[in-house]
């Protein structure tokens, strides 16, 4: 499988999750994102099964580059405080709807285990014995995070900046 032709399909998927959901993801959608033929796209994901386990692998991956890039170093090289804060500094950077559409497409399904894989190595969940400033870091930055998707008032890049680096100063002063 050529991985050119393979990301060019699933860029085309996530474009069409953007534009018109989940639900119109189909092969000929894909196809006609993507400028090939529904045989192409049958040709490398054979079920929609398929294709849409692969766009979930995709957007993972290109979320944990995203996280690299902001952290300047991979999940195992850095600290968790480094990756925390890589973490929140990703979450003042809105979600797309693509992304929470995806995320809440995996809960309960085999698909679930991609995202909590970038999850646990950049972001594990809070644990009871977890000091309070890590849990409420979490939460805020998920938040932020989901505000523009979820909320009815968009917070301006400037503000979301702040605002993120007000969360990062909370794991910090503990």
């Amino acid at each position: 499988m050529r991985e050119s032709k393979r990301n060019v399909i699933l860029d085309a998927a996530v474009t069409v999750i953007e534009s018109e959901g989940i639900t119109a993801v189909t092969f000929d959608s894909v196809a006609a994102a993507a400028g090939i033929t529904r045989g192409g796209i049958i040709y490398h994901f054979p079920s929609r099964e398929d294709l849409i386990a692969a766009i979930h692998e995709h957007m993972a991956r290109l979320w944990e580059d995203q996280l690299e890039a902001a952290c300047g170093k991979t999940a195992d090289e850095a600290t968790a405080t480094e990756r925390l804060v890589a973490f929140i500094r990703l979450a003042s950077t809105p979600a797309t709807r693509a992304e929470v559409q995806m995320i809440l497409d995996s809960h309960h399904t085999e698909n679930q285990n991609v995202w909590d894989r970038v999850l646990r190595r950049w972001a594990p969940r809070p644990q009871p014995t977890d000091d309070e400033a890590y849990t409420l870091a979490l939460l805020a930055a998920d938040g932020l995070w989901v505000n523009d998707v979820l909320g009815s008032t968009r917070i301006p890049p400037q503000q979301r900046h702040d605002t993120a680096e007000r969360i990062i100063d909370l794991i910090r002063k503990n």
